[in-house]
């Protein structure tokens, strides 16, 4: 047994040796300046990009895109429309949603967003209501507030869909939101 513990130790000896010789030493902490900031937080939306929903291999995701000023909900589905540029379809990403004859309205308001669609909502796919439901939310999350906490409605053909959540790239219905299950005590 110590035999193998000196074969192993010998690798790192050499090592340590090795950088001894070239010169190499340690160093105490350097002070540079202030730490990073700007990270992101959850909840916080960067007023230069846009987030659209479209489907891959493995389900729905979200792309970012560029843009020169805040877009909001309005501007995000008429993005979302024109479908992915020609770089996310060379990533394997596509769109589900339907062919529109006619003008798609999004209005907005605190936590809430409506899109008037010219066709009947109903027979929007899974894919394809997560997808208008994902990026209308995403483009209208106020700071401090989370993607599930803003509603959207859908509506054409003389229906209409209430009170849609995004959670996990997915449209649910807000009551019936996926929650953890936390440990009975």
């Amino acid at each position: 047994m110590t035999a193998r513990r000196v074969r192993r130790a010998a690798p790192a000896a050499l090592l340590a040796a090795a950088l001894t010789g070239c010169g190499v030493t340690t160093t105490d902490v350097i002070d540079v300046g202030q730490p990073a900031t700007g990270a992101k937080r959850q909840g916080e939306v960067n007023s230069a990009e846009a987030k659209l929903y479209f489907m891959s291999p493995t389900g729905v995701t979200q792309v970012t895109r560029q843009a020169k000023a805040k877009l909001g909900a309005e501007d995000a589905v008429a993005l979302l429309l024109q479908g992915p540029s020609e770089e996310e379809r060379v990533r394997g990403l596509y769109s589900d949603l339907p062919k529109m004859n006619g003008e798609v309205h999004v209005t907005t308001g605190t936590l809430r967003v409506s899109i008037q669609m010219p066709f009947n909502v109903l027979r929007l796919t899974p894919v394809s209501r997560s997808q208008f439901v994902c990026t209308a939310a995403a483009n209208e999350v106020p700071r401090g507030r989370q993607i599930h906490d803003v509603k959207v409605e859908l509506s054409g053909g003389s229906y209409v869909i209430t009170d849609l959540v995004c959670d996990s790239n997915q449209a649910f219905p807000a009551a019936k939101l996926p929650t953890p299950t936390t440990p009975a005590r």
